[in-house]
């Protein structure tokens, strides 16, 4: 759980133009997201791609 946490913090801090949503976007696609057992974003690569994504919606 802590590397959740890092992992979290760290793509919080990266999101350009963060807002509660993004935020919450983020935090359950780290935290609660399962896919047959496994969290799909659980490397720093994986969460990065997801801050890149988040900071080309509005």
């Amino acid at each position: 759980m802590k590397q959740r946490k890092e992992l979290f913090e760290e793509a919080k801090s990266l999101i350009l133009e963060s807002n509660p949503h993004k935020e919450s976007i983020l935090y359950h696609n780290i935290y609660s997201l399962k896919v047959s057992g496994f969290y799909p974003f659980s490397s720093k690569q994986d969460v990065m791609g997801l801050v890149n994504f988040l900071n080309t919606i509005d």
